[in-house]
């Protein structure tokens, strides 16, 4: 349905796959570049992992007086400023809705060979509303692992998200060991009225719900 190689339901919310995908993407005291504005999950991820992290600043938008999408161009000049960043991490869409250029970032990483983290949470709708309008989501624009909150815009119950992955730039042994990690951050006993609302809600939006 997304286009993925892999895809997992999360009954720990987006932070879970977000410590998953940070963990698994890093070396322990290895170095990330991240946006700023990040969810909390991000920062316990660079706490739990001993990562050094660079910041990604986002334009302001000052008509909306909001934080707005990351830049390509600063993507590309931290990365030459630090070869030793192990992954990129982003927001998009930001909470207010504000969506970064994802296919050029992603364009960018992928030159220096690192991994693109799309913590997609706030758009779990974009794959369902093309001839409405809503942007493209981030998997389609070249991100690595896309996380995306299905309790926020689609009718399922909180705490239920889902990651995504592809292996084309991932590689099978990062793939491996973002469900290891996820066997970490997530209950070995998980709710299956979760796992029960996520299917239903997937399979609804893939019909009626369009």
């Amino acid at each position: 349905l997304y286009g993925a190689e892999q895809s997992y339901f999360l009954v720990n919310g987006s932070t879970a796959g977000i410590l998953a995908a940070v963990s698994a993407c890093t070396e322990r005291r290895g170095r990330i570049l991240m946006a700023r504005n990040c969810h909390k999950a991000a920062y316990h991820a660079v706490y739990l992992r001993e990562l050094t992290a660079r910041y990604l600043y986002p334009a302001l938008d000052e008509t909306l007086g909001l934080a707005g999408g990351i830049s390509p161009e600063d993507t590309e000049r931290e990365l030459q400023r630090d070869p030793e960043i192990q992954a990129v991490l982003i927001t998009s869409p930001t909470y207010d809705g504000l969506v970064s250029p994802v296919e050029k970032i992603a364009q960018v990483c992928h030159r220096h060979g690192v991994p693109l983290i799309v913590d997609e949470a706030h758009g779990a709708h974009f794959p369902f509303g093309g001839e409405a309008g809503f942007p493209v989501s981030a998997l389609d624009m070249g991100g690595d692992v896309v996380i995306q909150s299905l309790h926020k815009t689609l009718p399922s119950f909180t705490q239920t998200a889902i990651l995504h992955m592809k292996e084309k730039y991932l590689g099978r042994e990062r793939i491996d060991r973002i469900r290891w990690f996820l066997s970490i951050y997530q209950s070995s006993s998980p709710s299956y009225l979760f796992l029960a609302a996520a299917e239903q809600c997937i399979r609804y939006m893939d019909g009626e719900g369009r």
